[in-house]
């Protein structure tokens, strides 16, 4: 008697959690692509974010080769310099931008110098991975108006990028051969 007490009680248990994880709406998006044996995975942990919830973003950039790699990252000065290009976009107007500057000033000794004006250098040890995360404001900077502007209810893209070409010299326009890029949809409802 007491242990069908017991299984009634668990049963109860597992279907309440299951009925309660079911109804969620929020689900999380993991990205990721691989070029040369160099992956590039970003991850948010929502795709539909609510006006006040802070909007984290988690980079991983994995070298699954036996040697040493260097990744060239895309860069504006104005932004910190970090594993990888992060920047969300407005789905409806891509004048709308914002570049993302690392979470907390997260330094990483594999972010070794600003090669060129709009490069920074990241050295990757054989089979290492490593990771940083990136804090959106819901701030895009608006090329047209060239001010800042507040990011409304709608739906984004949030791209992430490397360059594994090999630069050798500042060119003014440069159309890289070898990128890895991985994006995706989310919005703030």
């Amino acid at each position: 008697m007491k242990v069908n007490k017991w299984f009634a009680t668990m049963f109860s248990i597992i279907i309440s959690i299951t009925i309660l994880t079911g109804c969620s709406t929020k689900k999380e998006i993991i990205v990721s692509n691989e070029q040369e044996g160099i992956e590039l995975k970003v991850q948010l942990n929502q795709d539909s974010v609510s006006p006040n919830d802070e909007v984290l973003l988690h980079v991983t950039l994995t070298n699954h080769n036996d040697s040493t790699k260097e990744i060239y990252v895309p860069t504006p000065k104005e932004t910190d310099e970090g594993i990888a290009a992060v920047m969300v976009i407005d789905e409806k107007d891509n004048r709308l931008y914002q570049f993302l500057s690392p979470h907390s000033n997260q330094k990483l000794s594999n972010v070794k110098e600003r090669t060129f004006y709009d490069y920074v250098l990241v050295e990757l040890g054989a089979n290492e991975s490593i990771e940083q995360q990136f804090l959106w404001n819901r701030e895009f900077y608006d090329e047209q108006n060239e001010k800042s502007v507040t990011a409304q209810r709608g739906k984004y893209i949030l791209s992430s990028f490397v360059i594994l070409d090999e630069l050798e010299n500042e060119e003014d326009y440069f159309e890289p051969e070898k990128q890895i890029v991985s994006k995706f949809h989310f919005r703030i409802k």
